[in-house]
């Protein structure tokens, strides 16, 4: 065998080294690759889940605190109308003071400051949405509406409608809320 035989052999083998050692390496990188990519998805995977229970986290927690404000705003409504209710006989006794006081009396500095009073106390009470239920003239309404006697009447159209009140009722009204604070007790035609 020659010297260039030999040479044509060595390379011929070292190109048969390099091309194993090649797939070797190929076969590893490929191997490697298999390995990221199966990692990879489960990365996204997890992450995906990640997000996934963050939106549900976010969802509840939005949800929550919607009920403890609508619970805060019920809480004020609640303490308001409580509130009010140990204040409303005082101002049904004005008015039925005011009811009561004679035609001649009314220009009376006493009488004047009353009225004042009990307007005040009206004013101040729709400053916080509270009402006074309609009711002279008017069907009865179960729901703001209290009968309390019937009264025989001459005109037929007062028949079955409110003539009188005996006691002012009061409403809560905040946009689309209504809550009824005391009805009204009337005396109804007959």
């Amino acid at each position: 065998m020659t010297d260039k035989d030999l040479q044509e052999k060595l390379k011929q083998a070292q190109k048969e080294h390099k091309q194993k050692a090649d797939s070797k390496k190929e076969h590893a990188l490929q191997i490697e690759i298999e390995k990221l990519q199966k990692n990879y998805q489960e990365q996204t995977e997890i992450a995906a889940k990640a997000q996934r229970d963050y939106i549900n986290l976010k969802l509840d927690f939005d949800r929550y605190q919607n009920q403890v404000s609508e619970r805060e705003k019920e809480q004020d409504t609640n303490s308001l109308i409580s509130s009010v209710k140990k204040f409303l006989p005082f101002i049904e006794d004005l008015r039925k003071s005011l009811d009561n006081i004679p035609q001649d009396k009314k220009s009376d500095p006493l009488a004047q400051w009353v009225q004042l009073v009990y307007d005040n106390f009206l004013k101040v009470l729709e400053s916080m949405h509270i009402f006074q239920i309609k009711a002279l003239g008017l069907v009865p309404d179960s729901l703001v509406h209290e009968p309390v006697s019937l009264m025989p009447v001459e005109d037929k159209k007062m028949k079955w409608k409110i003539i009188q009140e005996f006691e002012r009722g009061f409403i809560y009204k905040k946009g689309d809320k209504q809550i009824v604070i005391n009805p009204s007790k009337v005396i109804v035609g007959n």
